[in-house]
């Protein structure tokens, strides 16, 4: 908010004032605006600091909620569950996700899922050339051996050339087969149609044309006849088979996600006879670890900034804007309570079991790597609990930063303290706006009363003149 006041309107009559005296009354009525205008800097440098310590307020909060997503991890099974897996052999790729359970499996690759490809028997000259086209109008229809059927309609279409016939079946996806045109490098090209799925049940059963004589006769098929085919099978489909463990396992795509809990399997090739792939699922301490450090991170990243937002620089006699604030020494004091869990039963009765200890002087968390790493080789499930349980880690956070950050429309600490510094600010600023309304009433006020006693001192000043004349010269007379 502005602490001047526009004198524009009034700009000729400030210029004049004073004129014809020797008194500086335009310099005057500055001085007196700047005077009444005074209180408005200390207002503003209120205002600013108060919105300084609503921004500080902000990034508490920022730190705090970053403290909570870490906390949260931590209260999940996943966390603790996790697994990775590793393969001997090429034949296949695996990756783990949710529901993935340690174990060894011997896999065999018998056969990789395919689709049908099917190919014209006879070259056509060019693959666009209306001379080649392949009559006018009719329909392709594409049936699949699971009984899908489609039927694509040319008679909308003036281009019956080969690659206006690979448009019309590109065009429609339900068709079950993509096509495409293959040069043999003598200026001739080939229909190429490869079914859309990979596997049994989306071979092609039969391909017809209708309406067209050219087109019947360059498009028929029945899968299985001896005879009578324009075109040809040069690939048929097939499912992928594997076995596993010694259990045989079919599937309609090379990439099977239902065969092994939480396990996704990529088929690359099939194996050699008498070969084989291992299949190694492991726990993977490496989870717990990074959500341990991630949790330890954040929470040391918030005392950080506390301890900035809070500091007292005695010899420069600064503070910070959150110096003595009640609300943040009731945040960090919350966050450190809800640090002490603990357990009765198990190998894992505290955080110091796990190498995680505070330091008295900075509130930060210390963590001894190899003491962690101890407790989840040794007590996965203790350590589990102390995260997860009704009283552990995660939810002591959650508590704790419900109160802070509020829930359920119920403000927390932060915001009720931001919401009283916004009241602040909002009468501050009705104060300013008074003080600079009052003023600038002052001063029109002030213009007029100098404008007057410039006037009047320009007539006094006039009339002297005038009278030391006619002195003057009747002095003269005599």
């Amino acid at each position: 908010m502005t602490n001047t006041i526009s004198n524009s309107a009034h700009a000729g009559l400030i210029t004049s004032l004073g004129v014809g005296t020797s008194l500086d009354l335009s310099g005057l009525l500055d001085q007196l605006q700047k005077a009444e205008l005074s209180p408005t800097t200390v207002i503003q440098n209120r205002i600013n600091s108060v919105q300084t310590k609503i921004s500080a307020y902000g990034t508490l909060q920022n730190g705090v909620q970053a403290v909570l997503n870490a906390a949260a991890t931590l209260g999940k099974a996943s966390t603790y569950n996790a697994v990775k897996s590793s393969v001997a052999g090429s034949d296949i790729t695996a990756t783990t996700g949710t529901g993935a359970i340690a174990g060894s499996y011997k896999i065999v690759v018998t056969a990789l899922a395919q689709a049908d490809q099917l190919q014209s028997s006879v070259a056509i000259d060019s693959a666009t050339a209306k001379s080649q086209s392949f009559g006018n109008g009719g329909s392709i229809v594409v049936t699949l051996a699971n009984g899908s059927s489609q039927t694509i309609d040319l008679s909308t279409t003036s281009d019956t050339s080969l690659q206006g016939v690979i448009n019309a079946i590109n065009n429609n996806p339900k068709a079950g087969v993509n096509a495409t045109a293959v040069s043999d490098g003598s200026g001739g090209y080939y229909l190429m149609l490869t079914g859309s799925q990979t596997g049994a049940a989306s071979a092609v059963a039969s391909i017809s044309a209708s309406g067209n004589s050219t087109l019947a006769g360059a498009l028929n098929y029945t899968a299985g006849a001896a005879t009578g085919n324009s075109l040809n099978l040069s690939q048929a489909a097939q499912n992928a088979g594997l076995t596993i463990n010694g259990i045989a396992v079919t599937s309609t795509g090379n990439t099977i996600e239902d065969a092994i809990n939480g396990v996704t399997l990529t088929l690359n090739s099939v194996t050699a006879s008498g070969g084989g792939n291992t299949l190694s699922v492991v726990n993977d301490p490496s989870v717990t670890q990074g959500a341990v450090s991630a949790f330890v991170g954040a929470y040391n990243a918030l005392q950080s900034t506390i301890a900035s937002l809070t500091k007292f620089d005695n010899d420069a006699g600064t503070r910070g804007p959150l110096t003595g604030d009640n609300a943040t020494h009731r945040v960090q004091t919350s966050l450190a309570q809800a640090l002490r869990v603990f357990s009765s039963s198990g190998g894992v009765h505290s955080l110091a079991d796990l190498g995680l200890t505070t330091n008295p002087l900075t509130g930060k968390l210390g963590m001894d790597g190899s003491k962690l790493d101890k407790a989840i080789a040794n007590n996965p499930a203790d350590l589990a609990a102390l995260f997860t349980g009704a009283n552990g880690l995660a939810a002591n956070i959650q508590s704790a930063a419900d109160n802070i950050l509020g829930k359920s429309g119920v403000k927390g600490m932060i915001a009720s303290a931001t919401s009283g510094l916004q009241q602040t600010i909002t009468a501050l600023q009705s104060q300013q706006t008074s003080l600079i309304s009052r003023v600038t009433g002052d001063m029109n006020r002030y213009r007029s009363q100098f404008s007057h006693l410039s006037t009047l001192l320009s007539t006094m000043n006039a009339t002297s003149t005038y009278l030391t004349q006619q002195f003057n010269a009747m002095n003269k007379s005599k």
